[in-house]
């Protein structure tokens, strides 16, 4: 008897605690989209959810690309800044960084509504929302793809404040020789600058800036010392972070007599002049015509100046 009373009382609270949790998920509110495509070059999309019965708005992405969250309520206040994508109520998730902004409102109890700017990166941007109560959770996977690229404008450097170093390094090169088998004495012609390069890097403050551009081939116009002057001269390089090994344009020949029935073997010492100079890079968008200016320091180290060693070793009669 006290078994069976143990076991109705038992079956009471059970039927009474499912009955109040039932009553909980009567509104079910699950929204309208699980996956969102949007577009880079600014798209607005709008969530309806079933119910309006769920208070916390969360948003969460792996991206390791920097931007900062603002949150704000309803009456526009700031709320929280950089603590956490995290909304309670109505209000708007504000999210703002050089390459990618969004904004994400819920504006009434029911509907959530995503802002984009831009996406000017390379790559899809991906985040998810979780819209949750005390009970449950529903989460909105969304996806913002490349905007367009941007399209240079100009470039201009500081012509007049650099940072020059001439003759600052010298490059060594071996195995260079000629073999006189003759009786008598030859002439050999090599090009003392075939074997080195001009070495140019652009480093930008802003790293990602680098994607803007995408990577159509665009080449800009880069400076040179002139009678110890930094000029333009016409010269153009593709515009990358990598650093480029461009060959020499100096064609210099040089010739050198070799005794008779002797191995020459060269040394060449190839010194370089180090240069450095600030850049701005103009860029605007084709379609929203938003402007944008990328900074930052070209480098380059050119070979200017050779010395040529050799090393004579006589054939055996």
């Amino acid at each position: 008897m006290k078994r069976f009373l143990y076991l109705t009382i038992c079956l009471l609270i059970l039927g009474e605690f499912y009955g109040c949790n039932g009553d909980v998920f009567v509104d079910d509110f699950r929204p309208s989209d699980s996956e969102l495509m949007l577009d880079g070059n600014g798209d607005v999309a709008t969530i309806q959810f079933a119910a309006a019965n769920w208070d916390w708005l969360t948003m969460y992405t792996a991206s390791g690309f920097p931007f900062q969250y603002k949150v704000y309520d309803a009456d526009n206040r700031l709320v929280t800044n950089d603590q956490g994508p995290l909304l309670n109520g109505l209000g708007k998730i504000v999210c703002v960084g050089e390459m990618i902004d969004f904004t994400i409102e819920r504006v009434y109890p029911e509907e959530v509504k995503i802002t984009v700017g831009e996406n000017a990166l390379s790559a899809p941007f991906q985040f998810q929302l979780t819209a949750s109560n005390e009970y449950e959770w529903q989460e909105i996977h969304v996806e913002i793809s490349p905007a367009d690229r941007y399209v240079m404008d100009s470039i201009i450097y500081s012509l007049d404040a650099y940072s020059y170093d001439p003759e600052n390094k010298i490059e060594k090169k071996e195995g260079v020789s000629f073999h006189n088998l003759t009786s008598v004495s030859s002439t050999c012609t090599f090009f003392p600058f075939e074997s080195f390069y001009h070495f140019i890097k652009f480093k930008s403050d802003v790293p990602e800036a680098f994607q803007l551009l995408g990577e159509a081939g665009l080449t800009v116009e880069i400076p040179s010392m002139k009678d110890g002057y930094l000029v333009m001269n016409g010269k153009r390089v593709p515009f990358i972070s990598e650093q480029q090994m461009l060959p020499s344009s100096n064609t210099e020949q040089k010739e050198d007599i070799i005794p008779p029935r002797t191995s020459r073997y060269y040394t060449l010492l190839m010194m370089y002049d180090w240069l450095e100079t600030r850049y701005t890079l103009y860029v605007s968008h084709s379609k929203s015509k938003k402007q944008r200016i990328v900074t930052g320091t070209l480098q380059s180290r050119m070979p200017v100046k050779y010395n040529i060693i050799h090393k004579d070793i006589p054939f055996n009669n």
